[in-house]
């Protein structure tokens, strides 16, 4: 086999590594760790491409593992952040709709109540 073809896992693991760290380190940032999930699936593809270019050439695997795992690791926090953010953001729009609904209601009845009032003003000045 030529050296680059028999070597070039070597470039897919240190990828699959580096963007894994990245990934990883980055889904534990509040709100911000939901874009880990990009270099998170980019680490898990390459991570995989060197592996199976590992197997071909009888290589050391080590690296291409660790960044395949360390990527599927940053790309599940990630994607649990994400699913989490979502349902916050869905229940806060729930509730801001319901308090919407009371306002709303709370309005009428002080419109209602108003016009009440003006109703027993313009009664009492008829009687004068």
């Amino acid at each position: 086999m030529d050296q680059t073809t028999s070597s070039s896992y070597k470039a897919f693991g240190i990828a699959s590594l580096v963007l894994g760290i990245l990934a990883f380190v980055f889904s534990f940032i509040p709100c911000l760790g939901v874009y880990a999930m990009f270099p998170g699936i980019v680490g898990i593809i390459l991570g995989i491409i060197g592996f199976v270019q590992a197997n071909k050439a009888k290589g050391a695997k080590g690296m291409v593992i660790a960044g395949t795992i360390l990527s599927l690791l940053g790309t599940a926090v990630a994607y649990t952040q994400y699913k989490a953010l979502k349902h916050a953001v869905t229940e806060t729009t729930k509730a801001l709709e319901t308090i919407n609904q009371s306002m709303d209601s709370s309005l009428k009845a002080i419109d209602s109540v108003k016009k009440a009032n003006d109703s027993a003003i313009n009664e009492l000045d008829k009687t004068k």
